[in-house]
């Protein structure tokens, strides 16, 4: 496995997607993830982590000169570091291709990538890194097999990097839903809107702040809650105070797991507007608790789901309308609530890891 973070030192989902994937695969494999050293301390996991002397730096989420030049040094590292006693090779995303390209070559062995997001996805669908691009195309045509974290992602695979459809199969990313379907939901009006997950152009963190605005005209009590961190912060804040919801958004910044949960039970209605969102691992969190989640048309996960109310991200009216009535009528909050919960249980990381073990045996 070559790998970029681990938790619990990590931006996104992807370093909550290789903890709680290869936890499961660890006991059946024999699993080596090769990572930058981000600590010294000794953390004990259920597979082998191999650190490698090199220290990371940002986020791969951000656009940012010194960060690629990172990556690009990672990986020449990488070519070095890892050895040929292995059957299977598995990059995740950009950030380790040139690296699972080169020993593929070196080693003979096969080749297997994981696409969590594409940079179509990172860029919202604006100016996309043309060199992102073509080493997200070149590590698609060196994998064997290629694993899309959704039917959306796929057609982007296919269709925008023109990849053999035969060559992708699907898998769903988890939730380790215990953490989060232990409680029990109360469904009582609280007028509080959650919005959780990286503050960028491709969450869709603008078009939440543009339904509250007409949320608020006509619920004045109602507030709205920004959880997490981003390279749009800033901007949205001054959407928001421009707007005059200077008290009606809260921003809360960086929240732990512990803490989603608590704002998750707390919150009347999760929303995702997301641009182009490959899954969305925190609308399967939120309905693990019970809370209602409206997500947009172009969120991966939307397509296993159907206790959710879905609209295109730009339609604000649209999404302001449904908060209005999932906040109106407490019995459409608990119909909502109640059978996405139930949809959501058929999300674990033991189904991810079996389709994923079918995808290493076919090789």
């Amino acid at each position: 496995m070559l790998g970029w973070e681990l938790p619990p030192f990590f931006a996104g989902g992807l370093g909550i997607h290789t903890l709680n994937l290869f936890s499961i695969i660890g006991r059946i494999e024999n699993i080596t993830l090769y990572i930058p050293r981000f600590t010294n301390e000794a953390i004990r996991y259920a597979f082998r982590v191999k650190m490698v002397n090199y220290n990371p730096v940002g986020s791969p989420y951000e656009k940012n000169k010194e960060f690629y030049q990172k990556v690009m040094d990672y990986n020449e590292i990488l070519i070095n570091e890892v050895s040929k006693d292995h059957d299977i090779i598995h990059m995740h995303d950009w950030i380790t291709v040139p690296a699972g390209i080169k020993l593929k070559e070196k080693y003979g062995k096969k080749l297997v990538f994981t696409v969590h997001s594409t940079e179509y996805d990172r860029s919202g669908g604006f100016y996309p890194q043309e060199r992102v691009l073509k080493i997200e195309r070149e590590g698609m045509l060196a994998a064997d097999r290629i694993i899309a974290v959704s039917h959306y992602t796929k057609r982007i695979i296919t269709e925008k990097f023109s990849i053999d459809p035969n060559k992708v199969t699907v898998v769903h990313n988890g939730v380790k839903s215990s953490i989060f379907s232990s409680f029990t939901k109360n469904y009582e009006l609280k007028n509080k809107i959650l919005y959780f997950g990286r503050v960028t152009p491709q969450k869709g963190a603008k078009f939440f702040i543009e339904a509250a605005y007409k949320v608020r005209r006509y619920i004045p009590s109602a507030k709205f809650i920004v959880a997490g961190e981003g390279d749009q912060l800033n901007e949205i804040k001054s959407l928001s105070y421009s707007l005059g919801l200077e008290n009606t958004v809260n921003f809360y910044g960086f929240v732990s797991e512990a803490e989603s949960v608590k704002l998750y039970l707390d919150s009347d209605v999760f929303i995702l507007p997301a641009v182009s969102e490959p899954f969305g691992m925190t609308v399967i969190e939120s309905l693990s608790t019970g809370t209602p989640a409206i997500i947009s048309k172009t969120t991966g996960v939307g397509e296993a789901l159907n206790h959710v109310l879905k609209a295109d991200f730009w339609d604000t009216d649209k999404i302001a309308n449904y908060i209005i009535a999932v906040l109106k009528y407490r019995k459409l909050r608990e119909a909502l609530g109640i059978f996405g919960k139930f949809e959501a249980s058929k999300f674990s990381w033991e189904n991810t890891a079996l389709r994923t073990l079918e995808v290493y045996n076919s090789l």
